[in-house]
């Protein structure tokens, strides 16, 4: 009875939900490929755009140390006669290393876009062309915190790539990747634009990547990303991988981003970023409701001095928008700010007290070379500097986690691991190590130091 009962119930309520769903049963009309005497290709945008790509390899000397374990057994004839009698096992050896990539050629005369990364340390780099010539090639200028770089060839009447505007992509759009994956030359691939701002990637210090599922595999870093207008939307920077090969997940750098650093290492030598002043967060639901506003960035802080001290900003402005252009979250803001350089009159849209107000900010320049961590509690009273791309201590205060683990100055944050990562990240700047740290707790990463001849590690 109660069996008869349930079924009653379940066929009562299957007869009274209801769902109209939206179909089409129209006919498609298929054509082949061929019709017409018409083949579809990407030959057409490849032959445009393939001799702006080029093949670089680089050169670079290491130095090595024999682990302390082995160390005592270069006393052994048997280990003197491989290694040489005059081998000595306390000092570093030198070897070198070699590494491929890719690059885009950007003017007639021989100026090259690449990543920071295929050519950093690198004591020769060598280019060859699509028409098999090859060039030693000279660094003009880099910048690990975008991982960009520019070298430059003794050439003439290059084929230089047209650049397109980064900003009118759209997910979905179909892109080119070209390259030398494992150092195959002139390879192609095809996919689409996956997402766009793609940010806290843990890969740069400034991160707006364009995500796409064109394959992207070893060595093709610095290459192209080409839409079908064969204009470059990005350069190949990196991909996720758990195996080292493409997964359908690979980052450009976008062009907007690109021609901004190539400027500016070509015409100053470096890289000036726009400094705004403002310590930022996100808002978050709980912030929404709270100030009335979906989107946005809060300013917390206002740095005395600063471009938005003079441009009146104050803690509890949420900024919407930069020059027009809205802002949902701190990354953008940041690399919003940045991109426009020092110098920059902005027109800063912000949310004050439940109403919009309009302030222009004139940006002064970014400097980071010397700074005092406190937000971070592992690096908490540690000055930490910026020289040659490298992030070394400056100086360490007593009685604290810092002074605790054995950190001293001079030492140089080489690499960090968090659990955020899960892998070793190279540290180049301030900006990126805070970017990894920050939100962690003590003890969430791991630190490579370098003090002297020797490396070791350290918990953060």
């Amino acid at each position: 009875m109660k069996k008869l009962l349930l079924a009653a119930s379940l066929s009562v309520a299957l007869f009274a939900a209801h769902i109209n769903l939206k179909v089409d049963n129209s006919n498609l009309k298929r054509i082949a490929p061929n019709q017409n005497g018409m083949v579809l290709s990407f030959a057409p945008i490849v032959k445009k755009v393939i001799p702006s790509v080029v093949n670089i390899s680089t050169e670079k000397v290491v130095e090595v140390r024999f682990p302390e374990q082995f160390r005592r057994f270069f006393n052994d004839p048997f280990f003197k006669r491989f290694f040489g009698p005059f081998t000595n096992p306390n000092q570093p050896q030198k070897r070198k290393e070699f590494a491929l990539g890719s690059g885009v050629i950007i003017s007639k005369n021989g100026y090259i876009v690449t990543n920071y990364h295929v050519i950093s340390g690198a004591t020769k780099i060598i280019v060859k062309t699509l028409d098999g010539k090859q060039y030693t090639a000279k660094l003009i200028g880099s910048d690990p915190k975008t991982d960009l770089a520019v070298i430059k060839i003794n050439a003439k009447n290059l084929h230089p790539i047209t650049f397109a505007d980064s900003n009118k992509v759209e997910v979905g759009d179909i892109v080119l990747a070209i390259g030398n994956p494992f150092g195959l030359r002139e390879s192609v691939t095809a996919g689409i634009v996956s997402a766009l701002n793609r940010d806290s990637i843990g890969l740069n210090a400034y991160e707006d990547f364009i995500q796409t599922d064109a394959a992207i595999n070893p060595g093709n870093s610095g290459g192209a990303l080409v839409d079908l207008k064969g204009r470059l939307i990005g350069i190949n920077s990196a991909i996720i991988s758990s195996s080292g090969g493409n997964n359908g997940i690979g980052f450009a750098i976008p062009s907007d981003m690109v021609k901004f650093v190539v400027k500016s290492l070509i015409e100053k030598g470096k890289v000036v970023r726009g400094y705004l002043g403002v310590y930022i967060s996100n808002i978050n639901a709980s912030k929404a409701k709270l100030y009335g506003i979906d989107h946005g960035v809060l300013v917390n802080q206002v740095q005395p001095h600063s471009a938005a001290a003079a441009a009146g900003l104050k803690p509890g402005d949420i900024i919407v928008a930069v020059d027009g252009e809205k802002v949902n979250n701190a990354a953008e803001l940041r690399n919003l700010i940045a991109f426009k350089g020092a110098g920059t009159v902005v027109t800063l849209k912000v949310f004050r007290n439940g109403k919009y107000i309009t302030v222009k900010a004139k940006l002064k320049a970014l400097k980071t070379n010397k700074i005092t961590i406190q937000h971070i509690e592992s690096l908490k009273g540690v000055t930490l500097k910026e020289k040659d791309h490298k992030v070394i201590i400056e100086n360490v205060e007593p009685d604290t986690y810092a002074a605790m683990i054995g950190l001293k100055k001079g030492d140089i944050i080489t690499r960090i691991k968090t659990i955020k990562t899960g892998k070793w990240v190279k540290i180049h700047s301030i900006d990126e190590l805070i970017k990894l740290l920050k939100g962690l707790s003590t003890g969430d990463a791991l630190a490579e130091i370098k003090r002297g001849n020797n490396i070791f590690i350290v918990q953060l």
